[in-house]
């Protein structure tokens, strides 16, 4: 049985995450990384990988490609070919590459937010517009716009991209195979690609299942990239290394060419840690989830008795989506740090009045920042 109770001291290791609140006591629930070791299976690997102790350019393991195309047929039914993958450093680079490469000058890009705030500065980073449409909120449930997006589209001919987000950080939900069907039916109809971040797609709580966008029809497949990473799911983050996976091969070629200059190849540990984790690692995964999933629950039971606080249910990731706005703060993000808790602001998102909280910790670590919380919330009166 895996240990993800002991808290680890993380202080003075480099971890940004920690760094922020140095010499404080400010407990940092902000970006999206874990508390937790990563599985002993690559610690090991990439000790006996550093033992070799030369570090030149990598290329992929040759076994590399054969997993990830036994995994997306295991996990999901998704059949890749090796020739439909490439390497990239991370899911972010991927999400710029695809504004480059596919967009030209004087299109536009579409995203829902609120949304991981990479999405919102990518295609600005290429002199590109970006239209943003707005996920419905229903007493805290939120569904992606369809309805916007029809419409948005409809009347912007120039919109040549969707960024989309499922698992969708930071709001928590798993879109489902339905709606998934019919965003891909308005991106045909109007002729828009779809560049789809999957990164979460492996940390789905209450037996959920995830449907690869590009995986519903060959028509979805024809006009989508998908990203992934095992950097969320193994807490691989500072490693990095992800995988762009383009059916159509037109749009393959585009993706390949927008990297020229951008950016550097994958690190010779990113490759191992990788082969690693979607080869020997399925048995920590689900470890992983069943605590994550207990944290969840405890999170959401302490919340809903906290007043002014809201969460939305949290359907995959590790990200809660909590509504502070009951409380009318003028600096909602100096008020908690006050409190001893920091997390990621909604504002960064495009969510005013929210903020995104990471219950990827030990329990102990968890119930105290619920505790700050709550007293923080009960001074206000």
């Amino acid at each position: 049985m895996i240990d993800f109770d002991t808290v680890l001291n993380r202080r003075d290791t480099d971890s940004g995450k920690w760094a922020r609140y140095a010499g404080t006591n400010i407990l940092p629930m902000w970006v999206a990384d874990m508390d937790f070791k990563a599985p002993l299976e690559i610690i090991d690997g990439m000790k006996e990988r550093a033992d070799h102790g030369i570090f030149g350019y990598a290329s992929p393991p040759p076994e590399l490609p054969g997993v990830i195309i036994e995994r997306m047929a295991r996990m999901y039914n998704w059949q890749v070919h090796e020739e439909e993958i490439q390497f990239l450093p991370g899911v972010v680079p991927g999400l710029n590459i695809a504004s480059r490469g596919l967009v030209s000058p004087g299109e536009s890009i579409i995203t829902a937010t609120p949304i991981y705030y990479p999405f919102l500065s990518a295609p600005d980073n290429w002199g590109l517009k970006l239209h943003r449409i707005r996920a419905g909120n229903t007493g805290g449930e939120w569904s992606f716009p369809q309805d916007e997006l029809e419409s948005t589209l409809a009347d912007n001919p120039d919109i040549k991209l969707l960024l989309l987000c499922n698992p969708f950080n930071p709001i928590g939900r798993l879109l489902n195979k339905k709606e998934l069907k019919r965003i891909i039916e308005t991106c045909l109809k109007y002729d828009v690609l779809i560049c789809s971040d999957e990164i979460h797609c492996d940390l789905l709580f209450d037996d959920r299942k995830h449907v690869p966008t590009a995986s519903i029809s060959s028509e979805a497949a024809d006009i989508t990239v998908t990203l992934m990473a095992p950097t969320k799911t193994f807490n691989l983050a500072g490693v990095g290394g992800s995988v762009a996976i383009t059916k159509n091969p037109d749009i393959r070629e585009r993706f390949m060419e927008a990297r020229k200059g951008t950016l550097v190849g994958v690190n010779v540990f990113a490759y191992t840690s990788m082969l690693i984790a979607y080869r020997d690692c399925e048995s920590w995964r689900q470890e992983l989830i069943g605590y994550l999933q207990a944290n969840r629950d405890y999170l959401a039971d302490r919340i809903k008795n906290i007043p002014g606080i809201s969460m939305s249910p949290v359907e995959a990731t590790y990200l809660a989506w909590l509504d502070v706005s009951q409380l009318a703060l003028a600096d909602a993000m100096s008020f908690f740090e006050d409190a001893g808790v920091g997390f990621s602001d909604g504002a960064q998102f495009d969510g005013e009045g929210f903020m995104r909280f990471n219950f990827a910790c030990p329990r102990e670590t968890l119930i105290e920042a619920c505790d700050r919380i709550e007293n923080a919330a009960i001074s206000i009166g």
